[in-house]
């Protein structure tokens, strides 16, 4: 597969992940501000914040419609949601060859929905609504892939996109509720009894966090769910698991030497989470262990992009240059 092809394939899944993770995010805080106090609401849209990664000189505290436009429309800040979403479609755009078609209709229907809605229209009725919407569309995009698209070598991009975003993301997030305040970071208040509600939510995991542990809010029992459950879509785990499952099915006639960084990385990762328990995090605090998988997510990006897409490129200009000597 030609580099750029696996690049934009790539990209396209991790910026749609990231734009249904924030719609997600955005939606359970709105829905949340109904039956919270102006403090609770405070810190949470602050949680909301720092779990977005989108730290802004601007005060966190603002009034909720601000911070709403700017990591959910505000085309200006590249971390929000609607700059995740044209990302998406403009990766796709860029190899309407190699997806369906279906697929290519589906991203561009949302795009142009979303790029024709009005902030004040949104904000004077009904915003969660819109951030399901948005979800919702996402998730049917990600459907309609696994449903018609080939899963050969570009769908293997795809989920290696997809599944070492939501590592980070899940990751990032759980830092903000589980780890404890850090000199250099920011400070939160202990979370509440509905904050760990809300995390749930953000997670999509409530529902199913309650058939595990029945209803009962334990801040360890969550984190357990949400980092080590093998079988929740949206744990810690269950992302790695996949991260790894893509690197193996990706390039199987490639070189060993350019698979095995990418092998090696994947299977460290997975044995770390595999053979971390919930008493060796307790003991160690559960910062480090999060800080590790977002780093060792990143080595992995740093493995794939040199194995697999600037690799390729090299490859490329060395077999022009070559043409070129000759000619």
């Amino acid at each position: 597969m030609l580099s750029r092809v696996a690049e934009s394939l790539y990209w396209m899944a991790r910026y749609a992940e990231r734009a249904e993770h924030g719609a997600r995010l955005l939606r359970v805080r709105l829905e949340a501000m109904v039956e919270q106090g102006d403090i609770e609401s405070s810190e949470g849209w602050r949680r909301t914040l720092y779990g977005l990664a989108d730290i802004s000189p601007e005060d966190p505290s603002a009034d909720p419609r601000d911070i709403t436009f700017r990591v959910g429309f505000d085309r200006m800040n590249l971390s929000s949601t609607m700059s995740a979403v044209v990302a998406a479609r403009d990766n796709a755009r860029q190899v309407r060859e190699q997806i369906s078609s279906e697929m290519w209709e589906h991203i561009n229907k949302e795009y142009l929905r979303l790029t024709s809605l009005d902030f004040d229209w949104v904000w004077s009725g009904n915003p969660a609504q819109t951030f399901i919407d948005i979800g919702d569309g996402i998730w049917m995009f990600q459907g309609i892939t696994h449903s018609t698209m080939r899963h050969g070598e570009g769908f293997d991009f795809i989920e290696l996109g997809t599944y070492i975003e939501r590592a980070q993301l899940v990751a990032r997030l759980l830092d903000v509720y589980l780890s404890p305040a850090q000199d250099d970071g920011p400070k939160f208040a202990a979370p509440g009894y509905f904050d760990w509600i809300n995390l749930l939510k953000q997670c999509t995991g409530f529902e199913a966090y309650c058939k595990v542990y029945t209803a009962q809010i334990a801040p360890r029992k969550i984190a357990e769910f949400l980092i080590f459950d093998p079988e929740f879509p949206h744990s810690v785990r269950f992302a790695v698991d996949k991260v790894q499952s893509a690197l193996e099915q990706i390039a199987p006639g490639a070189p060993q030497t350019r698979r095995a960084a990418c092998a090696r990385m994947a299977g460290r990762l997975k044995a770390f989470v595999d053979f971390t328990s919930m008493d060796e995090i307790a003991a160690g605090g559960i910062q480090p262990f999060l800080a590790s998988v977002l780093k060792q997510c990143e080595a992995i990006h740093g493995a794939v992009y040199e194995s697999y897409i600037t690799y390729g490129r090299e490859e490329q200009a060395a077999s022009q240059t070559q043409t070129q000597t000759q000619g």
